[in-house]
C-alpha cells in the first residue's frame, strides 16, 4: 500500500470571511446568521467557549469542483460532454445507483471505477467508493467569533440625476411604488410589534384581547395590500442588509490527509490548489468585499519529511516549491 501524505495548511483571510450554513429542517439559525460556530473548550466555571471556523466542506468542495471541471472541459472539447449522473457522481459525490444497490457491491466494478477516474478515486462517491482524502476544519489559534457587517441597499433617488433622466411615465410609477413601499414597511413594522405582543401573552397563558387581534389582522391586510400595489417591483429598497464574517487578517489552520496516496492524487491537488490560487474566494458575499484568502500548504510523507509547499492567493498561479 502506498504511504500516507499529510498536508498541514494555513489559510489567512485577506478580506472578511462570510459563510452562511443551511438551516436544518425544524431548526433555528444561530445568533450569527448561521455562520458556523463550534464549542472549543470551557472556562473555569464550565461555560462553553465558542469560535467561528472555516468548515472542511467549504475547502473540500472547492477542490473537488475544480478537479471535476477540468475533466468536464476535456470531455466537452473531445465531443463527449458529461451526462447528468456522471456530473453528480464526480462533482458532488452523489451516486443514486450505489444507494439503490447498497447491499449488492461489485468489488471488481468499484476497483475499475477508481482506476478510471482520479477524482472518484480520491474524493469517493456514493456508498461504494470510499474517500481517501480527509479534510479537517480550519480553526483560528484563539477563539474568534464572527462579527456583523452592515450595508444599505439604496433606491433610485439616491443617485443624482437618475430621476431627471427617467421617462415621465416611469418616474410616476417609481413615485407610486416608493410611496406604497413606505406604507408597506410601516405596516410590516406594526405586524412585527403586534406579533411580539401576542407571543408574550401566549407564554403567560393569557388570552389575546380582541382589539389586539383585530389590529394585527388589519396590519397584515394593509401590508399585503401595499405590497400588491408595488406591482412587479416588490423587493424592498433602501433597506439595511447584514451578514456575519470572521475578520480579515486571521490565520486559520487545518490539515488534509491522503490515505494510500498515489502520484496522480498529488497532481490533482496541485491543479485544484492552483485553481484556488487564481480565484482565491471562499464563502459568500465575494461581490461585497468578502471571501478572499491566501495560504500555504505543506506536504509531508509518512515519516514527516517535507516534500513540497504550495503557496496560494493573489489571483495568481500557485507557487510550488519541491524539496
Amino acid at each position: 500500500m502506498n504511504p500516507r501524505i499529510v498536508i498541514n495548511a494555513t489559510l489567512t483571510t485577506v478580506g472578511p470571511l462570510s459563510i452562511r450554513m443551511p438551516k436544518s429542517e425544524g431548526g433555528r439559525e444561530n445568533a450569527f446568521d448561521n455562520f458556523p460556530v463550534m464549542t472549543r473548550g470551557v472556562d473555569d466555571t464550565g461555560n462553553r467557549l465558542q469560535t467561528g471556523y472555516l468548515p472542511a466542506t467549504t475547502l473540500r468542495g472547492f477542490l473537488r469542483r475544480a478537479a471535476t471541471l477540468r475533466n468536464m472541459r476535456a470531455a466537452a472539447e473531445a465531443g463527449k460532454p458529461y451526462k447528468l449522473p456522471q456530473i453528480y457522481s464526480e462533482m458532488i459525490g452523489q451516486d443514486a445507483e450505489s444507494e439503490k444497490q447498497a447491499g449488492d457491491i461489485d468489488l471488481l466494478a468499484l476497483r475499475q471505477a477508481r482506476e478510471a477516474n482520479a477524482v472518484l478515486d480520491l474524493f469517493g462517491s456514493g456508498l461504494g467508493i470510499k474517500s481517501r482524502l480527509k479534510v479537517g476544519h480550519f480553526m483560528p489559534a484563539v477563539n474568534v467569533l464572527p462579527e456583523a457587517f452592515t450595508g444599505v441597499r439604496k433606491d433610485l433617488d439616491d443617485t443624482e440625476e437618475a430621476l431627471d433622466l427617467m421617462d415621465p411615465a416611469d418616474l410616476q410609477a417609481f413615485a407610486s411604488r416608493s410611496d406604497n413601499n413606505n406604507r408597506r414597511a410601516a405596516a410590516a413594522a406594526l405586524v412585527k410589534q403586534l406579533e411580539g405582543q401576542v407571543r408574550r401573552l401566549d407564554k403567560k397563558g393569557e388570552a389575546v384581547p380582541e382589539d389586539v387581534a383585530r389590529s394585527l389582522a388589519l396590519a397584515k391586510a394593509e401590508e399585503a395590500q401595499f405590497k400588491d400595489a408595488m406591482g412587479d417591483m416588490q423587493n424592498s429598497t433602501r433597506t439595511i442588509v447584514q451578514h456575519h464574517a470572521l475578520p480579515a487578517g486571521l490565520p486559520l489552520s487545518g490539515r488534509l490527509v491522503i490515505d494510500a496516496a498515489r502520484e496522480r492524487d498529488l497532481e490533482l491537488l496541485d491543479h485544484a490548489l492552483d485553481a484556488l490560487s487564481q480565484r482565491p474566494l471562499l464563502g459568500a458575499h465575494s461581490a461585497r468585499g468578502c471571501g478572499e484568502v491566501a495560504g500555504l500548504f505543506q506536504f509531508f510523507d509518512a515519516e514527516g519529511k517535507l516534500l513540497k509547499t504550495v503557496s496560494v492567493g493573489g489571483f495568481q498561479p500557485a507557487q510550488v516549491t519541491r524539496f
